[in-house]
């Protein structure tokens, strides 16, 4: 075994030692480039080289094509360092080029000293005793600073963003969903809340996620779902959405909840002689290939062209066993029976009649047809068109008015297919002309019969001569024999109900007349569940106003004032805009206000139920209808004045169309009295009109209803109060003390004051409370009441002559008594003063004749009071 063993590693050596042999052996372009005498110019063929290629040492400068790939100088890398080998063009040699720092062939020296651009990228050379060193700029190191450093390294980007290596920094570019320098923060696409319809908002990397609530869908839940929106309802059925549904109305033939069942027209064979039953959509149709019959069921005998069995005189043509029918142009089918309709299309413009070539019952009727009917030609149509309109398809408007068909100086104006004349008046003759070409005189007017005032229109119409009335302002009616003025006495309204108007289309508007001196005033109040509509007067300024779910959404004003007791007219329209209009004699700009409409495209004004002019109702009516006591809006004034000429959605308002029970101090007419014409006020005072009464402007100090009254005034002189700092200075008047009060310095102000720095007196005789003719006097936190003779109280309300009679006889006894007293007493003065005069001489009865006069005159009479200087 061991012999068998070394017989195997002998021939292995040997097999291995043979192709050592025949590789040294060979060298050619043919893998056997070492072969004897390869290699020529004296050059040696060396070994067989890993690339299968022919090494030959360089002894010849002339190389021949065996010898002419030479390997490349720099390829054993001989330059040492970062140095870079560069080959020498046309020689077998090369050239180092060294980095800063170092020289020599091979760039094996090191220079000691800082020589020009030693140090790289801009870096700052310091000798050293040994070597240079190089400062480097940021970014940059090494010791050359040719080394960039690059900032990426240590990967700072997070979150999977790209990283840009720069000079001395980095930039990180972020991927979608992430931010910041580093990219280290989430964006939140939660943030800007773009869910709608409160669905919930899920924030994930680079986007987010709306969870939407029922029956809402989309990006953003910003879509009402539309369960038909998918198409359930298969084979032309017709789908009707419903709140989180829907159903299916199938096409007949069909059936199901997505109408996917087909109904089979052919279960009960209706076809023929071996016919194949086609089932379809609500038909069926039976194919008589083969069979030998035609018809709809295969119930007729397959017929020969003898039969003529073609139509609209088509050609026929047997075949074996069917024919062929060649049908004429505008016919079409199996037996030509089909009569193409060119007129499908409408070609026919301005109402024209479309006839089809093909009609032969037409022919002879229609003038626009060919004089005979011809299959040859009955392919197309004519178009018949309207008077006034002419063209291959009724394209072109015939101008009637060229023929000037107006006469007696009447203007033509040209419509589409007709005319009209407008006629005029002959003032001269008194004649008004009219009629189609204004040549016939109108006799309508001949006996004037409009009432009054009313503008009288005649006409002449179907051969019969007629009128219109045209009606003054406070008139309506075929004759203005309606009156629509309507005055309001204060307190009242009148209500029009729903059923009281119609409508005409979706634009609807309200317009009326008003007159009235009141600044604020209730005009109209129109109201449906959650929408009202307000126009009102404000400062004697038009306003109109629209609520929508208690919030206002509309409010438009016209700044001219109106409560100046003429008329002024008004006008609202509701339509995709609110319009308001104010029409007036001194109104030349900015009389109209537009704004858009806040109502939903299905809602309209038109249909509210209740509109009320003047005011609103409260409690209930004579009948006992609870009226509409609802209405939560701030408050306005009732009007008072006249309304008239009120159109509510284009009808017009009067007492006769409204129900009893519907209004409250309302009157046909308008009643205005000119209370200031006899001049009431009495003292100089100025009398303004209030419609339903007068005011006296009194000058002081006169007061009372027509300026009557004077008034005491007395004179006020209390200590005044400095008081405050820098920022307030007070000066508190008549006594008035100064506080602080919640931080702030304030007059807290005596009795009988009032004012900021209680500077004002309060007026006690202001509401008048002497009565019966009292002069009210003016004390400082009272008033006193000086009295007529008959009357007496602190007010002057009690009536002395109501116990006068009584008295008188009470008296009597009294004033008998009283007189034998003093008699009694004048005698026992007179023998006194006898016996002084007797002793004494003398005697003056001045001191007491005076004294005893003042003291009565101050017992009747109080003493005048004292005046304040005004």
């Amino acid at each position: 075994m061991a012999l068998k063993n070394i017989n195997y590693l002998l021939i292995f050596y040997l097999s291995f030692s043979l192709l050592i042999y025949i590789k040294n052996s060979f060298c050619n372009k043919n893998n056997t480039r070492c072969l004897s005498n390869s290699c020529q110019n004296n050059s040696t063929c060396k070994d067989f080289s890993k690339d299968n290629d022919c090494s030959c040492s360089d002894t010849a400068n002339n190389l021949d094509k065996d010898c002419d790939n030479m390997k490349d100088p720099c390829f054993s890398n001989p330059c040492q360092g970062s140095a870079t080998c560069v080959n020498t063009p046309g020689e077998r040699s090369f050239l180092c080029k060294c980095p800063p720092g170092y020289s020599g062939t091979i760039c094996e020296t090191t220079i000691g000293s800082c020589g020009k651009n030693s140090c790289q990228h801009g870096g700052i050379c310091h000798q050293d005793p040994i070597y240079p060193v190089c400062i480097c700029p940021a970014g940059y190191t090494g010791r050359f600073c040719e080394i960039d450093h690059d900032e990426c390294a240590s990967s700072p980007c997070q979150n999977g963003a790209v990283c840009q290596d720069g000079i001395d920094g980095y930039s990180c570019f972020c991927v979608p969903g992430y931010q910041g320098r580093h990219c280290d923060l989430e964006v939140d696409e939660c943030a800007s809340d773009p869910c709608k319809n409160e669905a919930t908002c899920l924030n994930e990397i680079g986007r987010y996620i709306c969870i939407c609530p029922r029956d809402y869908s989309g990006v953003n839940c910003e879509l009402e779902i539309d369960e038909c929106w998918s198409q359930p309802c298969l084979n032309g059925a017709t789908c009707q959405d419903a709140l989180g549904a829907y159903f299916c109305d199938c096409a007949p033939g069909f059936l199901g909840d997505h109408c996917e069942f087909n109904i089979d027209e052919c279960a009960s064979q209706p076809c023929l002689h071996g016919g194949l039953c086609v089932d379809g959509e609500n038909r069926y149709s039976c194919n008589c290939t083969g069979s030998g019959f035609t018809g709809t069921h295969c119930e007729t005998l397959m017929p020969l062209c003898w039969s003529k069995p073609c139509h609209n005189n088509a050609t026929c043509e047997d075949s074996v066993d069917n024919y062929t029918c060649h049908c004429w142009p505008g016919y079409t089918g199996a037996q030509c029976e089909i009569d193409i309709n060119e007129c499908n299309s409408n070609p026919c413009q301005s109402n024209g009649e479309c006839v089809e070539l093909s009609s032969e019952k037409q022919y002879g009727h229609i003038t626009g047809l060919p004089s005979s009917f011809s299959y040859h030609e009955a392919s197309g149509y004519v178009c018949i068109c309207q008077p006034g309109f002419t063209g291959i398809h009724c394209e072109e408007d015939v101008n009637e008015c060229f023929s000037n068909p107006c006469q007696n100086g009447g203007t033509c104006e040209n419509l589409p297919g007709n005319y009209t004349c407008h006629c005029p008046f002959d003032n001269l003759s008194r004649t008004f002309y009219g009629g189609r070409d204004c040549s016939a005189i109108l006799l309508g007017c001949t006996h004037q019969q409009c009432l009054n005032n009313g503008t009288c229109i005649p006409h002449f119409q179907d051969g019969q001569h007629g009128f219109s009335c045209l009606c003054p302002s406070g008139y309506t009616g075929s004759l203005c024999e309606i009156a629509t003025t309507l005055s309001f006495e204060g307190d009242g309204f009148l209500w029009v109900k729903s059923g009281s108007v119609t409508t005409k289309g979706s634009v609807c508007n309200i317009a009326l007349r008003f007159q009235t001196v009141q600044p604020m005033a209730l005009l109209l109040f129109r109201s449906n569940r959650d929408v009202f509509v307000k126009l009102e007067l404000l400062s004697g300024y038009i306003h109109l106003s629209i609520q929508v779910n208690n919030q206002s959404k509309v409010l438009l004003y016209i700044s001219h004032d109106t409560s100046d007791g003429e008329w002024h007219f008004v006008e609202v329209i509701f339509a995709k805009a609110v319009t308001l209009t104010l029409i007036d004699d001194s109104c030349k700009e900015k009389c109209i206000a537009k704004a858009p409409s806040p109502l939903e495209s299905d809602q309209s004004i038109c249909a509210f139920q209740n509109s009320f002019l003047g005011g609103l109702p409260v409690g209930t009516t004579s009948n006992g209808v609870a009226l509409l006591n609802f209405y939560n809006i701030p408050s306005t004034p009732s009007f008072v004045g006249c309304l008239q000429d009120i159109k509510i959605d284009w009808n017009h308002i009067t007492l006769e169309n409204i129900s009893s029970g519907s209004s409250l101090n309302v009157k046909a007419g308008c009643v205005r009295k000119d209370w200031c014409e006899s001049q009431p006020c009495q003292s100089r005072g100025r009398c303004i009109n209030l419609w339903l009464s007068y005011q006296c402007d009194c000058h002081r100090p006169y007061k009372g209803p027509n300026c009557l009254r004077g008034k005491f005034c007395r004179q006020s002189r209390l200590p005044s109060t400095v008081c405050g700092n820098e920022k307030t200075n007070l000066t508190c008047y008549n006594g008035g003390n100064c506080t602080e009060f919640q931080a702030e310095l304030k007059c807290m102000c005596r009795p009988g004051f009032t004012g900021e720095w209680c500077e004002k007196d309060i007026d006690e005789c202001a509401s008048d409370p002497c009565v019966n003719g009292g002069l009210c006097q003016d004390l400082l936190n009272k008033f006193q009441c000086l009295c007529d003779i008959a009357f007496a109280g602190e007010h002057c309300e009690v009536d002395l002559a109501d116990d006068l009679i009584s008295d008188i006889f009470t008296a009597i006894g009294s004033v008998t008594l009283a007189l034998l007293l003093i008699l009694l007493l004048a005698i026992v003065a007179s023998v006194v003063t006898f016996n002084k005069r007797a002793t004494q001489g003398t005697y003056s009865p001045s001191r007491q004749e005076k004294e005893g006069s003042r003291v009565e005159m101050w017992n009747l009479m109080p003493p005048p009071a004292m005046e304040r200087l005004i």
